[in-house]
């Protein structure tokens, strides 16, 4: 009888010890890729401010990418796994404020579920747009989307963003991981909204 409780206890043990190192490794991955999302990056924080650059690149004409990044309210049509409520608060002229709840893979309990509203403001004219938290009880974030054509008809997408953090209870490997992971999470949005297939999906389906 022993040794079968033993058993339970070094059984659960490695499983509980398992399911640490699966958390530990999705944590680090989000925080480090590497990521297909994103072609090139670069993070740094002074104090509790993250400066960060991303670029990415869609097989779609700049047209149909700056369309699908225009209506962020729609977000949760093409990432239901991470949006649970997106809605359009108010629109005037080029600004919109749009209210979303989502949920982090990367956030520890208690930070998991996220209501942000955003002010975006949009330039059609040069494929710009700058957004700001307006209401985020975990940092204040600025950022800008610029979208360049190239020259073989495709767009790539150069992103900043300053994010000064508020929440000091957070360690900086999981708020690394939160700010790339909701990067991630619009950039796969547009591409389910442009619909566009992974090539591994297009080789398996050829």
């Amino acid at each position: 009888m022993k040794a079968i409780i033993g058993l339970v206890i070094a059984l659960v043990i490695v499983v509980g010890g398992y399911l640490v190192y699966q958390k530990y490794a999705a944590i680090q991955q989000a925080a480090t890729g590497p990521a297909k999302e994103i072609v090139s990056e670069s993070m740094t924080r002074t104090g509790n401010t993250w400066d960060i650059t991303f670029v990415s690149k869609f097989d779609a004409p700049i047209d149909k990418v700056w369309d699908a990044f225009t209506h962020p309210e729609r977000i949760k049509e093409f990432a239901p796994e991470n949006v649970m409520q997106a809605e359009l608060v108010k629109e005037e002229g080029n600004t919109k404020q749009i209210r979303v709840v989502g949920k982090s893979d990367v956030l520890p309990p208690g930070f998991k579920i996220q209501d942000i509203v955003t002010e975006y403001t949009l330039y059609p004219a040069e494929h710009r747009i700058v957004s700001k938290t307006i209401d985020f009880k975990l940092a204040d974030i600025d950022s800008e989307y610029r979208f360049e054509p190239t020259p073989d008809g495709k767009t790539v997408l150069r992103f900043k963003q300053t994010a000064k953090q508020k929440a000091a209870t957070i360690v900086e490997s999981l708020q690394k991981g939160a700010l790339r992971e909701q990067y991630i999470v619009q950039v796969r949005a547009a591409n389910k909204a442009l619909g566009l297939v992974p090539a591994e999906a297009k080789r398996e389906a050829g």
